[in-house]
């Protein structure tokens, strides 16, 4: 869906399915019109949603060329309640430093958010480098936990394969 002049009320229609999604992974809006109202509501559905795990609004108006923080604003406080979302893009939506400096905040207690675009915003060198160390640190604790389930996984197919080979012992024994 990107690059399609999506407007800021479609904008809201596609957020609002959100709620209600239960397959929908991945979503691209990229280069369309949505608007700080677009970025509310997309940042309510993100508390609720359990499935979406790639958002990408870059360039879009989420700010009204810079005039108008409230939505993005709004829409960062979804990174308290999600666990889902792996990556976001946010780039080139003039994103003003205070923007910046609430997403630092949040991703502080978030644990899952592994990839976060916001270049060509206006963010303070402090808080890029803020948030590349937590996105750093959420990378290496997603990194364990698939490290984790592919040893149990390996495990598992170890133990399915002893009582096979046990069965084809008996057998030869047998014959």
């Amino acid at each position: 869906m990107s690059r399609k002049s999506i407007s800021d009320a479609d904008g809201q229609t596609f957020a609002r399915m959100l709620y209600t999604n239960k397959t929908l992974r991945k979503l691209e809006l990229e280069g369309n019109l949505l608007g700080p109202k677009s970025a509310i509501e997309f940042g309510e559905a993100l508390k609720v949603n359990t499935t979406l795990k790639f958002l990408d609004l870059e360039s879009n108006q989420l700010t009204v060329d810079g005039q108008d923080m409230y939505g993005a604003v709004q829409m960062v406080e979804f990174l308290d309640k999600n666990t889902n979302l792996l990556s976001l893009n946010m780039a080139n939506n003039q994103l003003d430093e205070q923007c910046g400096q609430l997403f630092r905040e949040k991703l502080e207690n978030n644990k899952t958010l592994i990839d976060f675009d916001y270049t060509m915003n206006n963010f303070s060198l402090k808080d890029s480098r803020q948030i590349q160390e937590y996105l750093q640190r959420n990378k290496a604790m997603y990194d364990a936990e698939r490290l984790k389930e592919w040893k149990e996984r390996k495990l598992m197919r170890s133990e399915d394969e002893h009582p096979k080979e046990l069965y084809l012992q008996e057998q030869s024994a047998k014959e």
